[in-house]
């Protein structure tokens, strides 16, 4: 008799993890079959098989760096240890390990809309912080981040004297998945080990460009400081008020004439400057004759054919002027208001 078999054919595949983005690097993953049959409506012993030690999930490196701020850090020329913060998270599937590298920019690279001008000073202080801020431990090589974990960072540098009102400094912060003695890592090369955690570096490039590039083991991220400052100018002018021939009606530079220097002092910058002085050393030809210093919160007068004219503006109640009678003169502006400018007098007589 002529049997027909009907084969029914049913897979059901067991893993002991399943691969998905964020299967933990190192997971065995096995992927097992059982044949379930009939014959003549009977069913039949199942069959199985498997794929035997199966495979382990691969080492796919990846991480983020970004800057905090949402702006550049206003500072002023001479600030020490302005501090700019970033976060770096690791975003792949296994524990990482990560050094950092913060450097100046130099091409007038552009974040937060201000472009690069100048440079802090180095080197910078790193830390970082594992507890949300609470405590931060110095930077001093290759730290470990869980998978999913991530670190609060700051970069504290210090800013010249020499930069002015305006400039722009704006830095990199790198990260670079790395071994535990800091060695950067490398992909693996070739066909996949089946037996064997082979690394992928899958991060992003971040803004970099300064030889950071996809899937090249580093990130970076940019942040800043903008130079917010007092900015002045002095300008000396003189002017004659008398002379002993003419009085005032046309005078002129002549021995026992009176003269006025004016000195003004403006700020043009964002920040009111404070402690404010101009020392003048008297020449010689006006001997000790210096008089009637003062300075007020106003412009300098014009001067019309060399002739002062009145004095304008109220004077500086909290300023201080010494070395009247001699041949050295302070003038004490007190401060000067960011976009104000102030003028100081000086009277002395021609010898």
């Amino acid at each position: 008799m002529k049997k027909i078999l009907v084969i029914a054919l049913l897979m059901l595949i067991g893993f002991s993890g399943a691969y998905a983005v964020g299967t933990v690097a190192g997971t065995q993953v096995q992927n097992s079959v059982t044949l379930n049959y009939a014959v003549g409506g009977i069913s039949q012993t199942a069959i199985n098989a498997n794929d035997g030690s199966g495979f382990l999930v691969d080492n796919a490196i990846d991480f983020t760096v970004a800057n905090n701020d949402g702006a550049q850090i206003t500072v002023t020329p001479g600030d020490t240890g302005k501090i700019t913060n970033w976060t770096l998270a690791n975003t792949g599937n296994a524990a990482q390990y990560f050094t950092l590298a913060s450097t100046n920019l130099t091409g007038g690279e552009s974040i937060y809309s201000h472009a690069d001008t100048a440079n802090t000073s180095t080197p910078y202080t790193i830390t970082y912080s594992t507890d949300g801020g609470s405590t931060y431990n110095p930077y001093t090589g290759a730290f470990q981040l869980a998978i999913g974990a991530s670190v609060l960072i700051r970069v504290s540098a210090d800013i010249p004297l020499s930069v002015v009102n305006g400039d722009v400094m704006n830095i990199q912060l790198e990260a670079t998945a790395t071994d535990s003695g800091g060695t950067a890592l490398t992909a693996t090369s070739g066909s996949d080990t089946i037996g064997s955690v082979d690394i992928v570096l899958a991060e992003g490039a971040g803004v970099s460009t300064q030889g950071n590039t996809q899937y090249d083991g580093k990130f970076s991220a940019w942040g800043g400081y903008i130079v917010e400052s007092a900015n002045l100018s002095v300008t000396k002018t003189s002017c004659i008020i008398s002379d002993p021939v003419n009085s005032t009606t046309n005078p002129k530079r002549i021995p026992g004439a009176v003269l006025r220097y004016q000195i003004q002092v403006a700020n043009t910058g964002t920040s009111d400057a404070t402690s404010v002085t101009v020392v003048d050393t008297i020449p010689a030809e006006f001997g000790t004759s210096a008089t009637n210093l003062d300075v007020r919160t106003a412009a300098c007068p014009a001067i019309s054919s060399g002739v002062c004219g009145a004095k304008t503006g109220t004077v500086e109640t909290n300023a201080g002027t010494t070395g009247a009678g001699t041949s050295s003169v302070t003038l004490d502006y007190d401060g000067v208001a960011a976009g104000a400018t102030n003028c100081g007098y000086i009277e002395v007589i021609i010898q």
